[in-house]
């Protein structure tokens, strides 16, 4: 694994390439993010087990002190039969007021309590397993930009070859010409330039499918305008990796398949989830409080008090505490919250019978698949040494008679699509195996560390 960075240039090979790309691609950043959201949740519902209704209020202020009078009772012939002393609030005295008022509720359901903890972080392990399902998929895609970067470079030098080869023949047919040779004609100077269009045409196709996979693979890379990127490899082979055999294919599916793993914990939050809404449909219980305390300094004091407790104008302290217990008149919401809940743990769970037979399968029809592009492979390697050697005698022929050049242009068309063909087959496997390795849930560093 290399990778180097130059001036304008960043060079990877395939597994570095990938790695970069996985770290730069901003929507796997957004993906990771959403993790970050489920961890929040579980926080939250953290911080809600003690205390989660807490409220405390204070307030300062000035406030009136008491005035004593004296309250006289009268008979009807205005005799005093008695004296009764009162308070009243004397504004003329003000002065300062403090109080403190707080309210608690302690809820004694621990049992959802640690329901909804596990139904979140049942949820957070299949946010977890569907990233990792998003990652796979993503190095498939990084693979494919790389091995197509290949192709395309492959597919420059085929095009730039051709052309020098043609425009070599055709100068050679007008010298001949000009040197009036009895086994050259005009006429196998225009075959010749009737011919070169198709080999124009491939220099610009080469072109166009360099340009598009570099925008693909900027994007992937979220490289700065200026810099480019170039691959460690120079040629475009046919991937080392030891093929699995289907027996291998299947097990490892099986156990690493981040797909199946994300079922499971989906199937645990919806288990909660529906073991929470049945708990809701029981009344909660629950422990509150309630504390006041109120003071003021602007009493009907004559002398100095030490007691700091001493009649005031406002002078309380009160308190209380009890079980209490709360149900949800509105049965039926929870009631439908809860048939809701085991509707969508029944359908999860008639899923978990046929999904890992399901992904088993695609899993094995990608190994099929791969299979067959190495057997297409093979075959393709013998029909190019085939043309090659047809090339070669060709070659041979128009030395001899210059008079053999249809001949010759032809041998080298013939090797030439042979040659784009057995790259297209080269980059078709390393992407098709790309994509076998995912399908089994591994990464292609997890599968290099399996079969070294």
């Amino acid at each position: 694994m290399t990778g180097i960075a130059l001036a304008g240039e960043v060079r990877y090979d395939c597994l570095r390439f990938v790695e970069q790309g996985l770290t730069s691609d901003p929507q796997m950043e957004e993906l990771r993010y959403g993790t970050e959201a489920k961890k929040n949740k579980i926080g939250a519902l953290k911080s809600e087990v003690i205390l989660p209704t807490f409220y405390v209020s204070m307030m300062v202020g000035p406030a009136p002190g008491l005035k004593e009078y004296n309250d006289y009772y009268f008979n009807q012939s205005g005799d005093t039969l008695g004296v009764e002393k009162g308070e009243k609030y004397d504004f003329s005295r003000m002065g300062p007021f403090w109080g403190v008022e707080a309210k608690f509720i302690q809820p004694l359901n621990l049992g959802q309590y640690r329901t909804g903890k596990l139904a979140l972080e049942a949820d957070l392990q299949q946010k977890t397993f569907e990233i990792e399902n998003s990652t796979l998929k993503k190095e498939v895609e990084l693979q494919t930009y790389y091995y197509n970067y290949l192709l395309a470079l492959e597919m420059k030098r085929l095009a730039a070859d051709a052309k020098k080869r043609v425009d070599k023949a055709y100068d050679q047919l007008e010298e001949a010409l000009d040197e009036d040779e009895p086994t050259v004609s005009q006429t196998d100077l225009l075959n010749l330039k009737a011919k070169m269009h198709s080999v124009k045409e491939g220099v610009i196709e080469a072109d166009l499918g360099m340009k598009r996979v570099q925008l693909a693979i900027r994007f992937a890379l979220s490289l700065p305008e200026g810099d480019s990127f170039v691959a460690e490899d120079t040629v475009l082979a046919m991937r080392t990796e030891t093929m699995p055999t289907e027996e291998q294919v299947r097990e490892l599916t099986v156990k690493h398949n981040p797909e199946l793993k994300q079922l499971e914990a989906g199937l645990r939050a919806r288990r909660f989830q529906m073991d929470l809404a049945e708990a809701k449909l029981a009344p909660e219980f629950f422990v509150m409080g309630e504390f006041e305390y109120v003071k003021s300094w602007a009493g009907n004091r004559n002398v100095l008090q030490k007691n700091a407790f001493a009649q005031d104008a406002v002078n309380r302290i009160s308190g209380l505490i009890g079980v209490g217990l709360k149900y949800r008149l509105n049965f039926w919401k929870n009631w439908e919250d809860f048939r809701q809940a085991r509707t969508e743990y029944r359908g999860l769970k008639l899923k978990e019978s046929y999904a890992s037979d399901g992904l088993v399968a695609k899993a094995v029809e990608q190994y099929y698949q791969v299979v067959a592009a190495k057997e297409k492979l093979d075959a393709l390697r013998e029909s190019l040494r085939a043309t090659e050697s047809l090339l070669k005698d060709a070659a041979m022929k128009y030395d001899l008679d210059k008079s053999q050049t249809s001949a010759l242009v032809s041998a080298y068309t013939q090797n030439i699509s042979m040659q784009k063909d057995y790259y297209f087959a080269v980059c078709r496997y390393n992407v098709e195996f790309a994509g076998l390795v995912a399908k089994m849930g591994l990464s292609i560093q997890k599968y290099n560390s399996y079969f070294k």
